[in-house]
């Protein structure tokens, strides 16, 4: 049975049959050729797997994040953002990543955050003398902080499948995020030094002051999100939810920059993204159960175990092949596949469920730059209207950089639970 699962998922994803059809396929075909399992199964196991409350985060937090980039308030965080570290030797660079980790804070998605920014800083970039493949690499690679920033789709995900706090992951993936964010920043100022990259006038504390102003209505989202998870005001679907009656109050009343229709493109926008999240669970959690069931994460752990005791070792492997998945695998299929297999593993050698969850995030945040399936470079590519090659060639710097931060977030466990611990 586990042979027929395994060989027909990996054909199927060679052929570039999408990840969701492929699980169910795969599945479809391994209880077929078992005797002793019915497919009535097949209907129960997906409804089991879409039964959790705190899967209605997703779409709240989607539908807000689109609400605010819609709003204007991408252009009022680049504003504040080009106050603080504009002035700096490739300060723009340096802006474009603050400026994404601030909206990763409002919208939980890779993509969001890097078309968002990407639209608007990716010309200025250009004008001021940066090379295409440099900007395009460094929008793709800063909007995968979304991964890790909450409020974290994936962070979301990875809770619900490992039974895990979404309100203590949320948290946790904080302090990894902002260093994430601080060793791009410090790669795009030595590159900006190499590369003789241009900065801008030193602004005075009254500019600072103005565009904090205009965009401290915006920079209040995560913080009352956040803030209301870590008090145990709300849940992490309930904050969405917040985040979304926030939004439409700024959008439409304060900045007056939403329009109805765009209301509604943000809904369409929000049903497209969360039915295939959706779909993907759904079929995914059934394809766990049949590995479950097949007791392939003793195997897994065995396999490992027996290659070496060591638990930094053992950490060491599990970084690589979340890494190598990363580049084939798409991260929701990722973690509803994967976690089942390596969660018991972790446990064993001591790693907290949560600081794991923050690493898996983290590694399969890189994945969402690196090819072949890496979408931020496909939605870098549209921005900018270069090849996907030419993209490629800007983002591995900060791939390196990303891939130095995930071992060290790995490593030191303190950066991933310490918040965490104030939470309920």
């Amino acid at each position: 049975m586990i042979t027929v699962l395994m060989v027909t998922f990996l054909v199927l994803i060679l052929l570039k049959v999408p990840i969701a059809f492929s699980l169910a396929i795969a599945c479809l075909l391994a209880l077929i050729v078992d005797p002793v399992v019915t497919l009535n199964i097949i209907p129960q196991r997906i409804f089991n797997g879409l039964d959790s409350f705190p899967l209605l985060a997703i779409p709240f937090f989607i539908f807000a994040g689109s609400i605010m980039g819609k709003g204007g308030v991408s252009q009022k965080i680049i504003n504040m953002a080009n106050v603080m570290v504009g002035h700096i030797r490739g300060g723009l660079a340096m802006v474009t990543v603050l400026a994404t980790m601030i909206f990763s804070s409002m919208s939980g998605s890779t993509t969001a955050a890097t078309a968002a920014i990407g639209k608007i800083v990716i010309p200025s970039m250009n004008e001021k003398g940066y090379s295409k493949k440099f900007s395009a690499g460094l929008v793709a690679s800063a909007g995968a902080l979304g991964a890790v920033i909450p409020p974290s789709i994936t962070l979301i995900i990875f809770g619900v499948v490992a039974s895990e706090s979404i309100g203590q992951l949320l948290v946790a993936g904080i302090l990894p995020g902002v260093i994430l964010g601080l060793l791009l920043m410090f790669a795009c100022y030595i590159i900006a030094i190499i590369l003789k990259y241009p900065s801008a006038k030193k602004k005075s504390f009254k500019d600072f002051r103005k565009s904090f102003m205009d965009a401290f209505l915006a920079l209040m989202m995560p913080i009352i999100m956040m803030g209301g998870i870590l008090l145990g005001i709300f849940t992490a679907t309930e904050a969405a939810v917040v985040a979304i009656v926030y939004g439409l109050i700024i959008g439409l009343f304060v900045y007056r920059k939403l329009k109805i229709k765009d209301i509604l493109d943000a809904a369409y926008e929000s049903i497209l993204i969360s039915s295939m999240v959706v779909l993907l669970i759904g079929v995914a959690n059934l394809f766990g159960w049949l590995v479950t069931s097949q007791q392939v994460p003793q195997l897994a752990g065995a396999a490992i175990t027996s290659l070496t005791q060591n638990p930094y070792l053992i950490l060491l492997l599990i970084l690589v092949l979340l890494l190598i998945v990363g580049l084939f695998m798409e991260a929701t299929a990722a973690i509803i596949i994967l976690v089942p297999v390596l969660l018991p593993i972790t446990n064993t050698i001591g790693i907290d469920p949560v600081h794991f969850g923050v690493i898996m995030i983290v590694a399969l945040a890189i994945g969402v730059v690196t090819p072949p399936m890496g979408v931020n470079l496909f939605v870098a590519s549209s921005i900018t209207n270069q090849n996907v090659t030419e993209v490629i060639k800007g983002v591995w710097p900060f791939v390196v950089v990303m891939t130095i931060g995930l071992i060290i977030i790995a490593f030191i466990p303190m950066f991933s639970l310490w918040l965490p611990s104030f939470v309920e």
